[in-house]
């Protein structure tokens, strides 16, 4: 079963520049979760280290 065939995503990813579009969005939101996490670690680290 493909993500096109889902009766929910389907309607999302069922062309090749709609699939695109939402893996762009997706990949972005990846890296801005990333950023976020990575910010929370040293802020927590140096928290920690300064006390």
């Amino acid at each position: 079963m493909s993500i096109e065939d889902d009766e929910i995503l389907g309607e999302f990813f069922d062309t090749p520049e709609k699939k695109a579009k939402w893996m762009r969005r997706v990949i972005l939101l990846y890296i801005i979760w990333i950023i976020f996490v990575i910010i929370g670690l040293t802020t927590v680290l140096l928290y920690y280290l300064f006390k």
